[in-house]
C-alpha cells in the first residue's frame, strides 16, 4: 500500500488487469496514459484505483500529472479527499464521473500550495 491507503500493484498485475501486454503498459506509462513511479530501478508502482477496467484507466491522468509536475505527487492528490463545489470526494473518483475540468482546476490549487 502507499501512504494514501490505496493498493499499488505491478506491472504483470496492472496488465493482467488492463487486459494489455507489458510492452503496452510500459508505453502508457511513458505517456502517464497511466500513473506510475519506481520504487527501486525494476519495480513499477502502478495505484490499482486508477484502473476503470479492461483497456481502460481514467480520463485525464496525463494532463493531471502535467499540471502537478511528478506522477507520484499526481496520484497524491488523485487520492485524498478534495473540496468541490458540490461536496468533497477524492479527484479520481471525479475524474472517473467525467469531471476532467473541475479535476484540472483543482489540481492548479494543489500544485500551487506545495510552492
Amino acid at each position: 500500500m502507499d501512504p494514501t491507503g490505496e493498493d499499488l500493484i505491478g506491472a504483470t498485475e496492472a496488465a493482467s488487469r488492463l487486459g494489455l501486454s507489458r510492452t503496452t503498459l510500459y508505453d502508457w506509462a511513458a505517456r502517464n496514459t497511466l500513473i506510475t513511479w519506481r520504487s527501486t530501478k525494476r519495480r513499477l508502482n502502478i495505484p490499482a484505483g486508477q484502473i476503470v477496467g479492461p483497456g481502460r484507466a481514467a480520463d485525464g491522468l496525463a494532463e493531471i500529472v502535467d499540471v502537478v509536475g511528478e506522477p507520484e505527487l499526481a496520484w497524491t492528490f488523485l487520492s485524498q479527499e478534495w473540496p468541490f463545489e458540490d461536496g468533497v470526494v477524492r479527484p479520481i473518483e471525479r475524474l472517473q464521473s467525467g469531471g476532467l475540468d473541475e479535476v484540472l482546476s483543482a489540481a492548479a490549487g494543489f500544485g500551487s500550495t506545495l510552492i
